[in-house]
C-alpha cells in the first residue's frame, strides 16, 4: 500500500529530535560534515526483534551537500531512492514505478539528515555517545524508534535503524570515499514508468 510504502521510505531517508548532549551531538556533526560528500558500498539486513532474517540486500550510496543524496540497491532486485529539487523520488524496477514525495515531509526521515545543517533539524534528536556508536532518538515517535551510526576514524561504518514495528534495518558500508561526482545524481527514470504522486496527497 501507498502508506506502507511511504513508512519504507520514511525509514530509509533518515529521522531525528531534540539534543540533550550538546558534546556528543556536536561532535557527531563535526564527523558527519568533516566532508561535502560521502560515496559507499552497503550491504543491508532487516531482522526482526528476535534475530530472524527477514531480508538481505546491497547496492551503494552517495551524498553530497546541501541536499544531493541517492541510495541505489541493485540486489536483489534494482530500487532506487534519490532526491531531486524539493522531491525525493523511490524507482521499484520490479514494478516500474516512481513515486515522488515532497523533501519537506520527509527531512524528519533518517538518511537525509546527513545532508542538513539545518539547526532545528538536529535539534530534533537526543544523542548519546557511548564507545564509537552515536544513538539518536527522536522526540517524536514515528516509523523509527532510534538511530545508530557507528564511526570508526572519523568515518560512518555502520547505520542502524529500530523500527517501531520491531525490525532492525543494518547497513554495513564499504570502500567509503568523499569524492562524488554531480553526474552520480542524474539517475532517469524510465520513461514508460507508472507514477505515483503523494505530493497531490498532502
Amino acid at each position: 500500500t501507498n502508506m506502507k510504502l511511504k513508512n519504507i521510505i520514511l525509514a530509509l531517508t533518515l529521522c531525528f529530535s531534540q539534543l540533550v548532549l550538546a558534546d556528543d551531538s556536536k561532535d557527531l556533526q563535526n564527523i558527519i560534515f568533516k566532508h561535502d560528500g560521502l560515496k559507499a558500498d552497503f550491504s543491508q539486513t532487516v531482522t526482526k526483534a528476535d534475530g530472524s532474517l527477514v531480508t538481505k540486500s546491497s547496492g551503494d550510496l552517495a551524498l553530497k551537500r546541501p541536499d544531493n543524496f541517492i541510495l541505489n540497491t541493485t540486489d536483489p532486485d534494482e530500487q532506487v531512492l534519490f532526491t531531486k529539487q524539493n522531491e525525493v523520488w523511490y524507482y521499484d524496477a520490479f514494478v516500474n514505478q516512481v513515486t515522488i514525495f515532497s523533501k519537506n515531509d520527509l527531512y524528519t526521515s533518517p538518511f537525509l539528515l546527513l545532508t542538513s545543517r539545518d539547526p532545528k533539524v538536529w535539534a530534533s534528536y537526543t544523542i548519546e555517545k557511548n564507545g564509537d556508536t552515536y544513538t539518536l532518538t527522536p522526540s517524536k515517535k514515528g516509523e523509527v524508534n532510534s538511530l545508530s551510526l557507528t564511526v570508526k576514524n572519523d568515518t560512518i561504518t555502520s547505520i542502524k535503524l529500530k523500527m517501531k514495528d520491531g525490525n532492525i534495518n543494518q547497513y554495513e558500508l564499504s570502500n567509503q570515499s568523499y569524492e562524488v561526482s554531480d553526474s552520480v545524481f542524474n539517475y532517469q527514470v524510465p520513461k514508460d514508468a507508472q507514477i505515483d504522486d503523494e505530493r497531490r496527497s498532502n
